[in-house]
């Protein structure tokens, strides 16, 4: 469970945060649309906490409480889940200048979905809820920008939930690919994620997921080179989401 006694305060000189992270503050969706000076202002004059995690150390546990707005300052984490069976499913990796799990932070329930551990030497900005509040009621940007953070992280969910229910690998690689596609409206893709990584993602065992390239890659559906993929066939790609 994230403890306050885990939390290092800052000191009456707060602008050391903004001096230390304002290029990654003003990158992070929440502070968007907003100048170096204007960011530094909100810092200031904001009650918030910063805390350092290291490599592979827990920030928090899949069902503890979550009562504020985290912000990856610096390096990155990763969201693990466990389903039913007992077995851990990456749902993601998130860093700099991200947030984390902030569709959560409001509601009856407000938990952590996933547990949270960093994957190198990490830097976190916490903001209270109520301190959160108190920062949308002053400033409508930033509610909007929280509101269009929700909004992304509620379709990243809907893709989510959609590859999680095929059952095929195969199926699962080509929604990931032609999610891809849509995104980049390219064809020749080099993919941001390892083997090892979409193996973690899609909660099967690596080897299968290089078999299942290598199909893809034999039927002409796609022409596989290590990370570089070319999109040969899109409506092979397709005929796999719906036979799935």
């Amino acid at each position: 469970m994230l403890k306050n006694s885990q939390i290092e305060v800052c000191n009456e000189n707060c602008s050391f945060c903004f001096l230390n992270y304002g290029d990654v503050l003003i990158k992070n969706p929440l502070f968007r649309g907003l100048s170096h000076v204007e960011a530094g202002e909100i810092i200031r004059n904001i009650h918030h906490q910063i805390k350092a995690l290291n490599k592979n150390e827990i920030l928090a546990i899949e069902g503890d409480p979550l009562s504020q707005m985290i912000i990856i300052l610096k390096g990155s984490v990763v969201g693990d889940m466990m389903d039913f069976e007992g077995n851990i499913l990456r749902v993601e990796k998130i860093k700099a200048p991200d947030t984390i799990a902030t569709a959560f932070i409001f509601g009856e329930s407000a938990k952590l979905p996933v547990t949270i551990t960093a994957t190198e030497n990490t830097h976190l900005l916490l903001i209270q809820k109520n301190d959160l509040l108190e920062l949308f009621l002053k400033n409508k940007l930033i509610l909007n920008n929280f509101l269009n953070i929700i909004s992304e992280r509620a379709q990243f969910l809907r893709k989510k939930i959609k590859l999680l229910g095929l059952n095929s690998i195969k199926g699962k690689i080509a929604l990931y690919l032609l999610e891809m596609v849509k995104k980049t409206g390219a064809t020749n893709l080099t993919l941001p994620h390892s083997q090892a990584e979409l193996a973690e993602m899609f909660g099967v065992a690596r080897p299968s997921i290089g078999r299942a390239f290598r199909e893809l890659h034999n039927s002409n559906s796609i022409n596989a080179k290590g990370k570089k993929v070319e999109i040969i066939n899109k409506l092979k790609l397709s005929e796999l989401l719906k036979s799935d």
